[in-house]
């Protein structure tokens, strides 16, 4: 029993790390889509987001709100259970990626943390 218990655990605590890929796919596509859609259009990026319509701006504007503390969660529950089957032990400056990534900034290191979980873990 205790054996079901364990694996039950440890594959919860093993899919933290999906946190990170809305707000990496967030933060790619809308770079990509405002950058697309201003060269189409030839407008600045900022004036892309009124030809969207409310509904899509409304979940947009949620999605990149939000995502910064969803990574944060993801990432430190991830750091933990990494820790605890490898040898290597992330930095706690990995739970920022979601601030990082409103920068453009987080989405190399969010490439970077999902390459070496790979090395450590296996997993993604």
């Amino acid at each position: 029993m205790t054996t079901t218990a364990h694996l039950r655990q440890q594959s919860t605590e093993s899919h933290w790390w999906i946190l990170l890929l809305p707000s990496l796919l967030l933060s790619v596509s809308a770079t990509l889509g405002l950058s697309v859609s201003a060269i189409a259009f030839r407008l600045e990026p900022s004036s892309t987001l009124s030809y969207l319509p409310p509904v899509v701006g409304l979940v947009l504007a949620l999605a990149y709100f939000t995502a910064p503390a969803a990574v944060a969660v993801g990432i430190h529950f991830d750091r933990r259970y990494i820790a605890s089957v490898s040898e290597w032990e992330p930095r706690s400056e990995y739970t920022l990626l979601g601030l990082a990534m409103w920068f453009g900034i987080g989405i190399p290191f969010g490439l970077l943390y999902l390459y070496r979980r790979h090395k450590y873990v296996g997993v993604p």
